[in-house]
């Protein structure tokens, strides 16, 4: 039996995996268990709508099942909620990803399709009988003239001048409904956290892959800062991207926690606040011998290099500690760095590869010198330490509180430029409503980062007894 290519049914639930309440006796539990949880209406409501789709899933009631798309201010619980609901949702077939990492995977996913494609092409039976065809068709051995014709719905050009005969218009058939395809048979029930579009290649491609992961019988839930129609907002060409919204509002129900006014985030930071981000005129000191601490557990140090696909980053401070790796940035470095500007795919591989970071000298998020998308960075580079849970130390001359207010812009004294632009070059940079929006997250994150609760799920210790734990499961 092929499991990969049966539509959704009941071998994807069992009702045994989770009765209809799991969901509200775990955030029952939650708020019972004294570790500062309170209940909230908001969450509550959320909640119900969450349990709503656990007893379809539970009663297989599979073709009425309605996502849920959550969206609301920072520290609002949406991710608390659907980590919950995926926790205790009663399916075996799903899948929890942070949204940078699931585009990202898609991209993957797109690119092994066209090299497949190519193969197909370029090899086998069909690169014997190549040559023949361009003969057929009115071709000469010697002869420059290129000639093509249609196979498969891609279109092959010949070029026997020099021996290349190459799959071209790679554009001609769509992988995204065979991907979407495979994607649900893989995973009927996916879970993202922080939808969010800023790129036009992803929105090109999101217009696509949901209206066929939905048409597949997708089960999405999701969280976001936007409602689904203030996404991609003022984007580039941003009426490609319009049918995945409606995709959206059509296969999701809309929840709002707009309106809580509490960041859950910042009631978790830890009152003593100095173990994790050292603020002041010492706090470079204070991370300086943090680290010196750290590498004398293990040493010595060095340069490494980090290598994925055609990706390369040169990591200058690391550390091989007993049952883990740790290194050390400068914010210029990390985020600024014209010899090796970094982005989403490059934070990510930093991420899953050290146990802990330290990242000194974090500036004033308004005036602190750096340009606007040197914040930016730092604001992918939070987020991909956050989703894979990994210990970051950091060090500043100010509170977490002091790095940023979102009611001022940002501003470069580096600049002889008055005017003010978009570009991160001049005096006064306008914030747009994205970059605020995910710079007052990175201020919640880093809240939550400090805290007792974070600290305990990170680090080189908690992250070598899961890498045994899963060694042991696997013998």
């Amino acid at each position: 039996m092929d499991i990969c290519n049966m539509r959704p049914s009941s071998f994807f639930f069992s009702s045994d995996c989770s009765d209809a309440s799991a969901l509200q006796s775990a955030y029952d539990g939650m708020i019972n268990s004294k570790k500062g949880f309170k209940r909230d209406a908001f969450q509550q409501n959320a909640i119900d709508s969450l349990s709503d789709l656990q007893r379809s899933l539970a009663s297989l009631n599979v073709k009425q099942a309605k996502g849920v798309y959550m969206h609301g201010g920072v520290g609002s619980g949406k991710t608390f909620v659907m980590d919950l609901f995926y926790d205790t949702a009663p399916t075996v077939k799903k899948r929890r990803m942070h949204f940078t990492s699931f585009m990202l995977e898609m991209h993957k996913r797109m690119a092994a399709k066209q090299k497949e494609r190519e193969a197909q092409i370029s090899g086998g039976f069909l690169k014997r009988i190549l040559p023949k065809i361009h003969d057929d068709i009115g071709g000469t051995a010697d002869s420059s003239t290129e000639r093509s014709f249609s196979l498969f719905g891609t279109k092959i050009v010949l070029s026997s001048g020099d021996g290349e005969y190459n799959a071209m218009d790679k554009d001609n058939e769509d992988p995204l409904p065979v991907i979407a395809k495979e994607i649900v048979g893989e995973t009927f029930l996916l879970c993202l956290d922080e939808f969010e579009v800023t790129d036009v290649a992803d929105a090109f491609v999101l217009a696509r892959l949901f209206e066929a992961l939905f048409a597949e019988g997708l089960v999405l839930v999701t969280t976001s800062n936007r409602k689904p129609s203030d996404l991609y907002y003022d984007g580039l060409n941003r009426q490609v991207f319009m049918p995945t919204i409606n995709a959206i509002e059509k296969s999701c129900e809309v929840i709002s926690l707009e309106d809580s006014p509490v960041d859950y985030r910042g009631l978790k930071t830890r009152e003593s606040g100095g173990e994790i981000f050292m603020a002041g005129e010492d706090g470079a000191k204070m991370l300086g011998e943090l680290w010196a601490k750290a590498a004398k557990k293990g040493g010595p140090v060095e340069s490494l290099t980090l290598t994925e696909a055609s990706r390369k980053i040169l990591v200058d401070a690391t550390v091989e500690i007993k049952g883990g790796r740790v290194c050390k940035f400068d914010f210029k470095d990390l985020c600024e760095s014209s010899k090796m500007p970094l982005g989403n795919s490059e934070f990510a591989m930093i991420a899953n590869s050290f146990d802990e970071i330290f990242v000194d000298n974090i500036p004033n998020f308004n005036k602190g010198g750096s340009t606007i998308d040197g914040l930016r960075r730092f604001v992918l580079f939070v987020d991909a330490c956050y989703d894979a849970k990994v210990r970051v130390y950091f060090s500043s001359k100010h509170t977490i509180q002091e790095l940023w207010d979102n009611k001022e812009e940002i501003y470069d004294p580096r600049s002889l430029n008055k005017h003010g632009d978009l570009l991160g070059g001049a005096s006064v940079v306008p914030v747009d409503t994205f970059t605020r929006f995910s710079l007052d997250r990175t201020i919640s994150r880093l809240y939550e980062m400090s805290s007792d609760e974070y600290i305990g799920i990170s680090g080189v210790e908690v992250k070598e007894a899961e890498r045994n734990k899963k060694t042991k499961i696997n013998l």
